[in-house]
C-alpha cells in the first residue's frame, strides 16, 4: 500500500445527496462491518460537498487530519474499508500527487440484507437478536389490499405529450438521481407494434423481441409523437458499430429528429384534464401569429419606435412562446398605464410565469385575467402574489 503524503491534495465528488434513510443504512448496517472511523470518514467527505455541484474545494490531507484528529494510518485504514465495501472510489495522479475521492451511494436496506455477502457477514458479526432488531427497524407494515381493485391511472391516461411548434423551453438543469423507482406505465394502444416489427431487421436485436424492447419503442413513440414509419427509420439509424440495436442511440436520434421537425428542444409534459373551450381560438391565433408592428398598433396607436425595439428584445431574449410573451406584454403595459418597461422588467415577470407553469397561450390568456402583477417597476415580481378579477 502506497504511503500517503500529508501534503498531497484532494477533491471530493459525488453524484447524489445523502438522505436520512442512507444515514440509517450506513450507521446500522455498514458500520458493524467497517467500524466507526470509516463511518466518520464517509460522513465527513459528504460534509465538504458543495450543494450546487456536489464537489468539494481542493484541500490538503494534513488540514483534513487536523480537523478530525486523524493520522495517516487511521485515515488510510478507514479509506480502504470504504473502498473495499463499495462506498468510495479513489483516483490518484502521480504527476501532481493529487487524489480524487468519489463517494458512492449505499445499498438500500433490503438489498444490503439480501446481499449474499454483506447480509451474511453482518449476520455473523452480531448476535441474532441484534440482527433481528436492526432488520425490524427497516421493516414497514405491509398494506392489506387483496380486497381492493387497482384503479390507478396510467401515465398517458393523465398526461399528453405537447409537441406544439410555438413552445420552447429553457435548458434542462442537471437533475440528481440515485435509486430509480418502478417507473411509469404507458398503456397507449394506438402504436401498431406488429406493423413496426415487420419493417425492421430483428437480427440486430441481441436478445430478440422482448417486452422491454416493445416498451422502449412505444415509450419513444408516445413521448415524441412519432408514427410507426418514423420509428422504423429511427431503429435503422440506431444500430451501433457492433451491428446491434442501441437504445441510447435511439433516444439521441429521436430527440434530434424531434428537434429538426418541431424546432423544439423536447416535448412538454402537459396535464390532461377536462377539455376547456372557454378561450377564444381567434384570440389565440392573433396572439401567436400577428406581427410585432400590428400587435403594438392594436393597443397603442402611434407607439414610439423604442416600444417596438423592446418587444423585439423580449422575443429574442426570453424563451417563452410568442403567444405567451404577447399576453405578458399586454398585461404589463395595462398595469403600467400604457408605458412599456425595459427588457429587464419583463425578464423578472417571465421568471414568475415560468414558476407558475405558464407555457401555452391558452394558459397565459387565463392567467392575465386573474394574476396580479406588481405595477412598481422597482419592486421584484412576487411569484406568490395574490389574485384578483380584473
Amino acid at each position: 500500500m502506497k504511503a500517503l503524503d500529508r501534503k498531497s491534495k484532494f477533491n471530493i465528488y459525488s453524484g447524489f445527496t445523502l438522505s436520512n434513510d442512507d444515514v440509517s443504512v450506513i450507521s446500522l448496517l455498514y458500520t458493524p462491518l467497517i467500524g466507526s472511523d470509516a463511518l466518520m470518514l464517509y460522513l465527513a467527505f459528504h460534509s465538504f460537498l458543495e450543494r450546487h455541484n456536489l464537489r468539494s474545494e481542493e484541500m490538503m490531507h494534513e488540514d483534513f487530519f487536523e480537523i478530525y484528529s486523524l493520522n495517516e494510518k487511521k485515515f488510510m485504514d478507514a479509506r480502504i474499508k470504504l473502498e473495499g465495501i463499495g462506498l468510495l472510489i479513489t483516483y490518484y495522479k502521480k504527476e501532481n500527487n493529487n487524489y480524487i475521492y468519489v463517494i458512492c451511494p449505499p445499498l438500500t436496506a433490503k438489498n444490503f440484507i439480501k446481499d449474499v455477502t454483506l447480509g451474511l457477514y453482518l449476520f455473523s458479526k452480531i448476535r441474532k437478536e441484534t440482527f433481528d432488531l436492526i432488520c425490524n427497524h427497516f421493516k414497514i407494515e405491509k398494506i392489506e389490499k387483496s380486497s381492493y381493485e387497482d384503479v390507478t391511472k396510467s401515465f398517458d391516461e393523465v398526461y399528453q405529450s405537447n409537441v406544439s411548434n410555438d413552445e420552447t423551453f429553457e435548458k434542462f438543469q442537471y437533475i440528481l438521481g440515485k435509486k430509480p423507482n418502478v417507473g411509469i406505465k404507458i398503456k397507449d394502444v394506438s402504436f401498431d407494434f406488429p406493423f413496426f416489427l415487420k419493417g425492421i431487421n430483428q437480427d440486430f436485436l441481441e436478445t430478440g423481441v422482448t417486452k422491454n424492447f416493445e416498451r422502449q419503442i412505444k415509450d419513444i413513440a408516445f413521448v415524441y409523437g412519432f408514427d410507426e414509419s418514423e420509428m422504423i427509420s429511427l431503429y435503422n439509424d440506431s444500430i451501433n458499430r457492433s451491428e446491434l440495436f442501441d437504445y441510447r442511440l435511439l433516444k439521441k436520434k429521436a430527440n434530434a429528429l424531434f428537434n429538426y421537425k418541431r424546432n423544439m428542444k423536447g416535448p412538454k409534459l402537459q396535464f390532461k384534464g377536462a377539455e376547456d373551450n372557454s378561450v377564444n381560438t381567434d384570440l389565440i391565433e392573433f396572439l401567436e401569429t400577428t406581427s410585432p408592428e400590428e400587435f403594438l398598433e392594436s393597443f397603442i396607436p402611434n407607439y414610439p419606435a423604442s416600444y417596438l425595439d423592446t418587444i423585439l428584445d423580449i422575443y429574442q431574449n426570453i424563451s417563452l412562446p410568442r403567444g405567451v410573451l404577447n399576453c405578458m406584454i399586454l398585461k404589463v403595459v395595462k398595469d403600467k398605464s400604457g408605458e412599456m418597461p425595459k427588457l429587464n422588467y419583463f425578464k423578472k415577470v417571465s421568471e414568475s410565469w415560468i414558476k407558475d407553469n405558464i407555457f401555452s397561450t391558452k394558459d397565459a390568456i387565463k392567467y392575465i385575467t386573474t394574476a396580479k402583477i406588481p405595477t412598481d417597476e422597482s419592486q421584484p415580481v412576487d411569484e406568490n402574489a395574490g389574485f384578483e378579477v380584473l
